[in-house]
């Protein structure tokens, strides 16, 4: 068993790696680092894991241009804004690549190394560590990418058809990785989530949410053994605070 704060941490570390260029990664951060659709259609009658779009008051007024790292660190949770979590940031920049086999299931290898094609024009990385109740002992990595509108909305794209076509890969980790598409949150203005899980290891969960030109990841690692649920409560914050 991994120890999952961890891979939250070095999960975060590569985060930081992966801006401003795409498909960078770390192909050894699995061994070591650290939710179906509600949206279109299409994306419900597939099992997706992709949320609608439809944009709560918060996500509607964030901006459409790319934000500046200033900008995007203003935007950030920072401690004292979620009860019963401790945030920090990691600034660490290691490198690496990842590839996935099947090439199909490639978007979200790079959203599990943080090394989204095309890379961000600008990046803050979080961790929040959950301290009580339920989430005691959770480590969950908040990675804010700023991005042009199209892009924005391609890698939201790009996961939801990945999660049409992929349901096991190998690669980036030396153990299968199993994919299970999961229930977005109804936040923001298009949302995705899934799960990813490594042989002989307890899953890890994914919730990716664009507001306006931002990219948020959500990818929490449970601490405990069991399969892990990103936090609902840092997810509403932290997008309602980018779209204030």
């Amino acid at each position: 068993m991994r120890i999952r704060v961890m891979a939250a941490a070095l999960f975060t570390a590569v985060l930081v790696a992966g801006c401003g260029g795409g498909g960078s990664g770390d192909s050894d951060a699995k061994a070591t680092d650290s939710a179906a659709a509600q949206g279109s259609a299409s994306a419900s009658a597939s099992g997706s894991g992709s949320g609608s779009g439809s944009a709560s008051a918060s996500a509607s007024e964030a901006p459409a241009e790319p934000l500046g790292e200033a900008q995007l660190k203003s935007a950030a949770l920072v401690g004292g804004d979620v009860d019963g979590y401790q945030i920090t940031d990691f600034p660490v920049k290691p490198d690496g690549d990842s590839t996935a086999r099947p090439a199909d299931c490639q978007p979200l290898e790079n959203m599990r190394t943080a090394s989204p094609d095309p890379g961000p024009k600008a990046f803050v990385g979080l961790l929040a560590f959950g301290g009580a109740g339920p989430t005691a002992g959770s480590a969950t990595t908040i990675g804010l990418m700023a991005y042009d509108q199209s892009d924005a909305e391609g890698i939201l794209d790009g996961l939801r058809a990945a999660l049409k076509k992929c349901t096991a890969y190998e690669g980036g980790v030396p153990a299968r990785t199993t994919v299970k598409a999961a229930t977005a949150p109804d936040t923001g203005d298009d949302a995705v989530a899934f799960g990813l899980q490594t042989q002989g290891d307890s899953a890890d969960a994914f919730v990716v949410v664009r507001s306006g030109a931002t990219v948020v990841l959500f990818y929490t690692a449970a601490g405990n053994g069991s399969a892990a649920e990103v936090p609902t409560e840092l997810v509403t914050a932290q997008i309602r605070k980018l779209g204030a």
